[in-house]
């Protein structure tokens, strides 16, 4: 299989990276996790992904930052105890196969697949692969087909932790309506009008925005486009950052998840397919 031009490939204690560099911009690809790593438009060269410089990045366990992929379930929603299977599903610690690359006239498209989509805890028969294209945005579709004979229910995110300059001064807009409130026992609450941040935040918004915006001091900092979702997830540890080993405990003040998400179970019927996308600018 030919890799496109604007593909490098790198391998760094036991990680294979793929580095894409086009006239759009810059982005890095770890293939432990199908996990995009960086994005950096060229239009503004801002980066708009955060990663935590204590990440664990020897495929020994999930990377901290970027664009992490929950499958087939959302944090602890398996339906077993608390830590009998691992949080977030099993795509995030695996290795992804370079299925196809390819440069077109809108940036670089790679197609990935995981090395198995059935395991304990989801033993369905599937077929997922994660398409990225890295053009004036950057995009990130998820599909997940059912091409066993019975219908499954599932969960997914994109985990996306997108940098900020200072968390104090970040407003987020496009979200209304009500959430449920993790860090209060999923108490539910409405949308804070404007929507800024000074605590610990693990929120579960049960409107699926498909535009949200961040932004500093009233600059727009990244646009997000979300759908095939239910949900939007927003969190930040706030002071808990520092007894989280793969972050600094000040780490929380650069960074806020913002995660297009199914988090109340999607259904897919032999033969169909869900796509989950984000798309950042």
């Amino acid at each position: 299989m030919s890799i496109a031009p604007s593909i490098t490939i790198q391998e760094t204690s036991g990680i294979t990276f793929l580095n894409v560099d086009n006239t759009f911009a810059i982005a890095q690809i770890s293939l432990y996790g199908g996990h995009v790593l960086s994005y950096i438009p060229k239009s503004d060269n801002i980066e708009r992904l955060w990663l935590s410089p204590h990440a664990h990045m020897s495929g020994e366990k999930p990377i901290r930052g970027g664009i992490p992929i929950c499958w087939p379930w959302f944090s602890d929603d398996h339906g077993r105890e608390k830590g009998e299977l691992p949080a977030h599903g099993f795509l995030r610690s695996q290795v992804w196969q370079l299925k196809s690359s390819e440069d077109t006239d809108k940036g670089t498209v790679v197609l990935l697949t995981p090395t198995f989509s059935r395991a304990d805890g989801f033993e369905y028969d599937c077929e997922v692969i994660l398409e990225i294209i890295v053009g004036e945005s950057l995009t990130v579709n998820l599909s997940t087909r059912n091409t066993g004979i019975v219908p499954f229910t599932f969960n997914t995110a994109f985990h996306s932790y997108f940098e900020v300059p200072d968390i104090n001064h970040i407003e987020l807009r496009g979200l209304q309506g009500s959430y449920r409130d993790k860090t209060d026992s999923f108490s539910i609450k409405d949308t804070p009008e404007p929507y800024r941040f000074n605590q610990e935040t693990d929120r579960i918004h049960d409107h699926a925005a498909k535009e949200i915006s961040l932004f500093n001091k009233d600059k727009k900092l990244t646009q997000i486009h979300s759908s095939g979702h239910d949900s939007v997830v927003v969190w930040n540890p706030w002071q808990s950052a520092a007894s989280i080993s793969d972050m600094d405990a000040f780490g929380f003040k650069q960074m806020i998840c913002v995660e297009t998400a199914i988090t109340s179970g999607k259904e897919v019927l032999p033969d169909e397919c869900h796509i989950l996308t984000q798309v950042i600018s």
